[in-house]
């Protein structure tokens, strides 16, 4: 029953990742269907704590971007590397980093490129660089941002584990925030000097013949005055961050319940986020309805029916065959760790996605009884959508780099985003072991 149940829950995934879109979420209630009505397998509640907080967090990020709080930190991030444009290849990676950090998602990348690209092509630097090692940044950074919808996953999990209790918020960031942080700097130093030079590029040069490149230097740049709602969006989500950190850190400051229990730290990231998004439309009078508009929310609620449907499907099947994978696998996985950290590898790599990565690998983890290091260093490993590039990121890079550096070759594999992610991995996991082993 056991290769029955898992050859299903593989199928459903690879059918999902195949039609894409939120199919992937649907195709678990397909997988749930053949498992209860015809296998009779007992269902597994659905991820009840990771929707929860991933709404909450999904709310004050949506009403931060709607009140123009995003835009602001991309002016932010504009005057930073102009001040600094010699150091672009360096310097992108590390602000796309902090600004998924502190936004809680990948996708502010995309109002960073067009910056990137046109001070790196100001300088004379391969466009190629910046780009690629941001891109490979944009995505690692969740995996040390505190309410990411893949940290908030890995979180309820652990929360919910009896044997992973030194596993919390803080100690996650004391992890992998220097972890991914480091392996960000040395992926962008791997490639400072990559490809020719941007004056020897053939492909630049015909480009430049043909009239194709913007001189930018010659550009009027405009300074659009940043709102003072903007300012104040900005300021509530920070505040709201630093304080569930802060909670985190020092239990003490946690309420004491009733019944003599300390109120969990997911609900405190529940209570913190709701508050931040509701203070922010009192303060700044914004219409709420223009939240829904958002695009921080559209792709935040897919990541929350993902968590429904697909991980409803994966945490049934690991109910039913825990024994199993106990008594079977979990001798291997102990003594070959990096079975684990490779296996969360290559899934993050076929769902390009974090999250979805998360609500799949971490329940086995914890089932397969790892230790809490092996699981925090595998789960930074979820940030793989770069090896087959056919993630939004990826694919949208390409067309904002004007100078046709970034490239995808035709053996599909031999791209841009292939060194800097690899290396970005290896030492951010390398890290991670050695930091978590400490830690934990």
């Amino acid at each position: 029953m056991f290769w029955i149940e898992l050859i299903i829950v593989l199928a459903i995934i690879f059918i999902g990742v195949r039609v894409g879109g939120t199919f992937l979420a649907m195709a678990g209630g397909i997988g749930m269907f053949i498992m209860t009505f015809i296998l009779h397998v007992t269902p597994s509640d659905p991820p009840i704590t990771v929707i929860l907080i991933m709404i909450a967090v999904i709310c004050a990020a949506a009403t931060m971007q709607a009140c123009g709080g995003l835009d602001y930190l991309v002016r932010i991030a504009e005057k930073i590397l102009r001040k600094n444009p010699k150091m672009i290849t360096v310097l992108a990676p590390v602000v796309a980093y902090i600004f998924t950090f502190m936004c809680g998602t990948g996708h502010i990348v995309y109002s960073l490129l067009p910056v990137i690209n046109e001070i790196a092509i100001e300088t004379g630097v391969r466009p190629e660089r910046p780009i690629s090692a941001s891109i490979v940044s944009s995505q690692q950074a969740i995996t040390a941002c505190p309410i990411s919808a893949a940290t908030v996953g890995i979180l309820a999990f652990m929360a919910e584990a009896t044997n992973y209790t030194k596993v919390n918020i803080f100690t996650l960031l004391i992890v992998c925030v220097p972890a991914t942080l480091i392996g960000t700097v040395i992926a962008a130093i791997a490639v400072i000097k990559k490809g020719k030079e941007l004056a020897d590029d053939p492909e630049f040069q015909a480009r430049v013949e043909a009239g194709l490149i913007e001189d930018f230097s010659k550009k009027v740049k405009e300074e659009k005055k940043v709102s003072k709602e903007a300012k104040i969006s900005v300021t509530i989500f920070l505040i709201a961050m630093v304080g569930i950190v802060l909670l985190g850190a020092v239990s003490g400051l946690v309420p004491t319940l009733a019944d003599g229990s300390k109120l969990p730290l997911t609900t405190v990231i529940e209570i913190f986020m709701l508050v931040a998004a509701a203070a922010m439309i009192l303060l700044t009078k914004l219409d709420s309805n223009k939240v829904l508009d958002q695009p921080v929310f559209r792709t935040g609620m897919f990541a929350v029916v993902l968590a429904f449907g697909l991980c409803w499907l994966v945490n049934t099947f690991i109910g039913d065959q825990s024994s199993f994978i106990t008594d079977n696998m979990s001798a291997l996985t102990n003594k070959y760790p990096w079975i684990f950290i490779v296996a969360v590898f290559i899934v993050g790599a076929i769902t390009t996605s974090q999250s979805s990565t998360t609500m799949i690998m971490i329940p086995i983890g914890i089932a397969l009884g790892l230790p809490a290091n092996v699981i925090v260093a595998g789960w930074i490993a979820c940030s793989s959508n770069y090896f087959i590039p056919a993630s939004g990121q990826c694919v949208a890079a390409l067309a904002f780099d004007s100078a046709g550096t970034t490239k995808i070759g035709k053996f599909v594999l031999n791209h841009s985003y292939m060194i800097p992610g690899l290396v970005c991995t290896v030492v951010s996991v390398v890290v991670a072991l050695l930091i978590g082993a400490v830690v934990f």
